[in-house]
């Protein structure tokens, strides 16, 4: 049946017009108009917006109406709530964790695999190794060959090693000088670190993925595209080798929303 995808799940294939058929709340349109204020007025994270009812007079809207666009804004990481006197909401910085629960949300519909998201890496980080040795944005090579240091130097703590594989990862795809594979990869980092799903990491594998990463931090350092794609390639496909064969259930497991902040 067209429209229909594995197992008989429906594929996400909505015409547009359809969705902009539909009538926008009001809620949306005044949240849509915050958001346009702090990115016009250029207000940083911790910047205090108006009171809630300033806000009310300013978009000339109901109470109820604002406080529904306030608490979407919220949940999206674009503002948080300051109680007390002088309170009011606050400018946040949205990052890579709210994409991966929306994220996490779509894929528990679809009933995405483990394995699946890893595969989606191994697409994706490949290229961008390569745009980063070629771009060469300002001290990306520096910043791979300090993550290298500080992962050797804290090999033994699995939480220190897993936090510095994310800022690693996280650096090469904001080298690539392409803002959306900086969010859309670290969002899918934090979906396969794979410790809420029981996957775990001893040092013989840790000391494997820093010998990966100076590979790469090197190739990318040198200037040299084929060799950083095809060291990322490496390292991704030596991971899912790993996984696969340690970890099967855990590779064919569906994803649920709230192991990734849903709930």
């Amino acid at each position: 049946m067209a429209g229909e995808g594995d197992g008989g799940r429906r594929l996400d294939v909505t015409p547009r017009s359809v969705t902009r058929a539909r009538p926008q709340k009001t809620a949306l349109l005044v949240a849509a108009g915050i958001v346009d204020r702090i990115t016009t007025e250029q207000l940083e994270a911790g910047d205090l917006l108006p009171p809630e009812r300033v806000l009310v007079e300013e978009y000339d809207v109901g109470r109820g109406t604002m406080r529904e666009a306030l608490r979407y804004l919220e949940l999206q990481g674009v503002l948080t709530m300051k109680t007390g006197p002088r309170g009011g909401p606050l400018v946040a910085t949205p990052d890579s964790r709210h994409l991966a629960s929306t994220l996490a949300l779509l894929m528990q519909f679809a009933g995405t695999r483990f394995r699946s998201v890893i595969q989606a890496r191994q697409g994706l980080e490949p290229v961008t190794a390569a745009m980063a040795a070629r771009e060469g944005l300002p001290d990306i090579g520096v910043r791979l060959q300090e993550s290298v240091e500080r992962m050797e130097a804290d090999l033994a703590d699995q939480q220190a090693f897993l936090d510095e594989n994310l800022r690693f990862h996280d650096a090469v795809a904001w080298g690539s000088g392409n803002p959306i594979f900086g969010y859309l990869i670290n969002s899918l980092q934090w979906i396969t670190d794979g410790t809420v799903l029981g996957i775990d990491y001893p040092v013989r594998f840790r000391r494997a993925v820093l010998d990966a990463h100076r590979r790469v931090a090197d190739a990318v350092a040198a200037a040299d595209p084929k060799a950083s794609e095809a060291a990322m390639r490496q390292h991704l496909d030596d991971s899912l080798r790993y996984m696969e064969s340690r970890f099967p259930a855990v590779m064919d497991s569906e994803l649920r929303w709230d192991q990734f902040g849903g709930a």
